[in-house]
């Protein structure tokens, strides 16, 4: 037999390589296709069954691919048998989803055959996506197929590294114009573009939005599987840049991006996790099906963990709106990928990664009856997994493509919780991370500086100061069951301090305005570069007259019932009595001084936001409703 492994490589880039939303979409439903349909058609038409290309059909003909559908599907060993059971088929789909795929098939010929459908497929319908295949010959009877899955995968990194670039394929000449979005090479001319005016386009940029339609209804098909009353924009041309709505000032939008933390690790290693769990103690051929089987089931249950989350972090929209403002690029697997209303990203954020780890910890029938907190424990010692993610908040106008760069650095800083929060499993030596949820951020008030390392060392005056806490911890402190001194790390990183600080900053009087002018804001961000006691001192003579001003007989009768409006300031402080608090470092052990007053002042407009009176959206809605 032969494992084959599908697999696309730069998706983001080939995702965000334009700044039009129409195309950003259409790329991202193109992914989602390589690794789905066109696989589930490519092994019906080379050893599989039949029906695994049968699709229903919209009211233009064209087939419309649901991930339930495709669930249904795989789970089901009617339509996909077990393949060393059935001698009528010749290949079975271990699993199946955006831009990957893992394929058994009886033998070599059918491998090549699939690979060269699928990629051919991405030739004609997706010029410009990097797709590549490979295959390993094993033994059911004699090979670990754990064992082949990590051969397969090293095989496709090796592979993968000679394989020319997809760039090659796209040869400039000077007499050829180029797209008028993507600087390819022009291929038509587009004559209904925004304004009337005839565009430019090149192969890639067409096939892009040919598929939009398909992605905002695949999409809205989820909706309405969750019964949400609201439905998207059709297409939100409010988050393009060709749509006048973007010149309006006040409005900001987010790219958020998340990522599981360790499931790479999890998925090469699941055989080692099944033998702990006591699940390979059949022979060989047992062994393999039995890893076939759980492999499978995990990976849908990640499915549908990713997409429960999304569907419970949409209510930080609210339900005043609706069109809901946020446009899904990448929703399956581990991974999420949206460009939302900057205003509410930070909520949604927060309410997705404690949703996906709550999802993560269901054992019913639609999370294929535990699987994820089954292997979660055996592979993390907890029976959850975790996320990690990173926002970007940016003008309508900033390049998404510089955007999503910076989501995906503030991605990899939130990471750092599964460095800092580890634990040593029973009977084992190398500690393993412990599953915490997190996410960082930033506001990007112009593009003059996008680069992560450098605005975080401009946030450093010495070599033990910094001026920012990010990332912050979204897991309840009761669920992190770590040392001491990783809690001591931890514990200034919770959410719930930037979210009292906001609330501080935000604090009105009963005339509705701030209790902390804007004025002493500004004073407070001024003094941080200049040095903790410089900056700690200007604190307390503001936070003197603070309470000065504020301690009358109404206040003090909200401190009776449980308010704390004589105090909001002191939620600025870290140690007492300052601004700063003294945090060691797990990784080595040195102490830093941090604020998080930086992080609250850049958050405080996007904590308090209410969206259903958010005109550029509501607008944008009513347009396409007119």
């Amino acid at each position: 037999m032969f494992l084959v492994l599908l697999e696309t490589s730069g998706n983001q880039g080939y995702i965000f390589s334009t700044n039009k939303l129409r195309e950003n979409v259409g790329a991202s439903e193109l992914t989602f296709r390589a690794g789905t349909k066109w696989v589930l058609d490519a092994v019906a038409e080379n050893g599989g069954h039949s029906h695994l290309r049968v699709w229903n059909k919209n009211s233009q003909g064209e087939a419309e691919v649901r991930e339930n559908e495709i669930r249904d599907k795989l789970i089901d060993p009617k339509w996909n048998p077990p393949l060393e059971s059935t001698l009528d088929i010749d290949a079975e789909i271990i699993l199946a989803t955006s831009g990957k795929a893992l394929i058994i098939t009886r033998d070599q010929e059918k491998a090549r055959k699939i690979i060269q459908a699928v990629t051919l497929k991405a030739l004609e319908e997706a010029p410009g996506l990097d797709i590549f295949g490979v295959f390993e010959e094993f033994d059911w009877e004699q090979d670990n197929l754990s064992d082949v899955n990590e051969q397969v995968h090293h095989k496709f990194a090796e592979a993968r590294s000679h394989n020319p670039t997809h760039h090659l394929r796209f040869l400039r000449l000077p007499v050829v114009d180029q797209c008028a979005t993507s600087g390819l090479p022009a291929n038509e001319v587009d004559p209904k573009a925004a304004g009337g005016k005839a565009v430019l386009r090149s192969r890639v940029s067409v096939a892009k939005r040919k598929n939009y339609d398909s992605n905002t209804q695949r999409i809205q098909e989820l909706l309405d599987r969750n019964q949400i009353p609201q439905s998207f924009a059709k297409s939100i041309k409010a988050l393009d840049d060709e749509d006048e709505q973007q010149s309006k000032q006040g409005s900001w939008r987010a790219v958020i991006h998340a990522d599981g933390n360790g499931l790479g690790e999890i998925f090469l290693k699941f055989g080692t996790h099944l033998t702990k769990l006591g699940k390979m103690t059949g022979d060989i051929s047992q062994n393999n099906r039995t890893y076939v089987d759980a492999l499978r089931r995990f990976s849908l249950a990640l499915d549908v963990c990713t997409e429960q989350a999304f569907i419970i972090a949409l209510q930080s929209f609210g339900t005043g709106l609706e069109k809901l403002p946020i446009v899904p690029l990448v929703l399956g697997g581990d991974d999420l990928t949206v460009i939302c209303d900057g205003k509410a990203a930070l909520r949604f954020t927060q309410q997705f990664l404690l949703a996906f780890e709550a999802e993560t910890q269901k054992v019913d029938e639609q999370h294929y009856d535990g699987i994820l907190p089954e292997i979660a424990k055996a592979a993390l010692g907890v029976n959850r997994l975790s996320s990690c993610a990173g926002v970007a908040i940016i003008k309508p106008h900033f390049p998404f493509s510089v955007a999503y760069e910076l989501s995906e650095s503030l991605m990899q800083s939130a990471k750092a919780v599964k460095r800092k929060l580890t634990h040593v499993l029973p009977n084992e030596t190398k500690a393993v991370p412990y599953p915490c949820s997190a996410l960082d951020f930033h506001v990007l008030y112009d593009t003059s500086g996008v680069n992560l390392k450098q605005i975080r060392d401009r946030l450093r005056p010495t070599s033990n100061t910094q001026l920012y806490i990010a990332p912050y911890i979204v897991t309840p402190v009761k669920d992190l069951l770590v040392k001491d001194e990783m809690a001591q790390w931890a514990e200034p990183h919770q959410w719930e301090h930037l979210v009292r600080r906001v609330e501080a900053l935000n604090a009105k009087d009963e005339d509705g305005r701030r209790k902390l002018p804007n004025s002493q804001m500004h004073s407070l961000r001024n003094a941080l570069p200049q040095g903790v006691e410089l900056a700690d001192a200007q604190y307390r003579l503001i936070r003197d007259r603070y309470i000065d001003s504020h301690a009358d007989v109404q206040n003090e009768d909200a401190v009776e019932k449980g308010d704390r409006p004589l105090f909001d300031i002191q939620a600025l402080e870290g140690d007492q009595g300052s601004l700063f608090t003294i945090v060691t470092d797990p990784d080595t052990g040195n102490s830093l001084k941090m604020t998080g007053l930086l992080d609250a002042l850049d958050a405080a407009d996007f904590l308090s936001a209410d969206l259903s009176a958010n005109p550029t959206f509501q607008r944008a809605a009513d347009q396409e409703d007119g």
